[in-house]
């Protein structure tokens, strides 16, 4: 009789730890498979612009015919309006919990002066050399996801492009944050704004320009 106590005791300690090594494995296979999911985080650059011109002049001159001379003169007006826009989007996966950097860029070769110094003699002098500057979009971000569809993202991202007003100018745009935004619905993130107006006058004549141009940063992060 204590030797079938003793068995049945056995059997059920043993059930009773593969009952609980069988809890452990699912829940860490749960837990596995939750740590698995990824969020797509897109950032999206909008920028517009409108440019407006506004001329006032005069032309003359003097018609000669057979018999009379006369003059003739007439004013010119003119009003034109531009409005251009440009779109850029950058987007990656992130593991829930983890970073992920992204770079599309072009590298643009710039002429850089360096100046030495020699500190024996007193004297120095400037070397020219080529160096590059990478133009084009970055995205560094890190995701976490939280309960009830919720996304905490924080992200740096940066768009830089040559500048309309010519010149090997680069404009560059950059952000950084941290937020909380719901699965898969658009959230805006910020942008800026500039504005300028230019009168010029000549003789008998007048001239304007109104530039104004607008970017947005809007990000949608989404869990895949």
């Amino acid at each position: 009789m204590a030797f079938t106590a003793r068995f049945q005791m056995a059997a059920r300690i043993s059930l009773a730890l593969l009952m609980l090594f069988a809890f452990l494995s699912a829940s860490a296979g749960v837990l596995h498979a939750q740590s698995l999911k990824m969020v797509k985080v897109v950032v999206e650059f909008r920028q517009s612009g409108n440019q407006a011109r506004e001329t006032l002049g005069s032309t003359g001159g003097v018609i000669i015919t057979r018999k009379s001379v006369r003059p003739d003169g007439r004013v010119i007006v003119e009003d034109t309006q531009t409005k251009t826009q440009r779109s850029t989007g950058i987007f990656t996966l992130v593991q829930d919990g983890g970073e992920s950097s992204l770079l599309v860029a072009t590298k643009v070769p710039y002429t850089e002066a360096i100046y030495y110094q020699n500190y024996l003699t007193g004297a120095g002098y400037t070397v020219a050399r080529v160096a590059f500057l990478d133009v084009g979009t970055a995205l560094k971000v890190r995701a976490q996801i939280l309960p009830q569809n919720q996304i905490r993202v924080q992200l740096m991202p940066r768009i830089s492009y040559f500048s309309t007003e010519g010149g090997g100018a680069i404009d560059v745009t950059e952000a950084a944050t941290e937020l909380i935004v719901p699965h898969g619905q658009p959230v805006f993130l910020g942008g800026a704004t500039t504005q300028m107006h230019e009168v010029t006058r000549q003789l008998l004549g007048f001239g304007g320009r109104q530039d104004a141009s607008e970017t947005a940063i809007t990000i949608t992060a989404t869990i895949q």
